[in-house]
């Protein structure tokens, strides 16, 4: 392999692909939505998903009398 093989190699092509990578996502496509920056006013209902239902006023779950545990069924 020469040296010019070993630079187009190992050199131009993957500062090819980078540049290639960049400039895609640098690219602006029209009619994306405008990005969400900070202060700015959520227009959107919430989505959050709260572990915890206590905090989402949803009546906690109760565990039956009959539950085990254990492979033997025995504690």
């Amino acid at each position: 392999m020469t040296v010019v093989e070993t630079l187009l190699t190992f050199v131009v092509a993957p500062a090819a692909l980078y540049g290639l990578l960049a400039l895609w996502n640098l690219a602006r496509r029209p009619g994306r939505r405008p990005r969400y920056r900070v202060g700015d006013p959520w227009p959107y209902e919430p989505l959050f998903w709260i572990a915890n239902p206590e905090g989402a006023h949803l009546p906690a779950g109760t565990a039956g009398t009959d539950t085990r545990g254990g492979t033997g069924g025995t504690w």
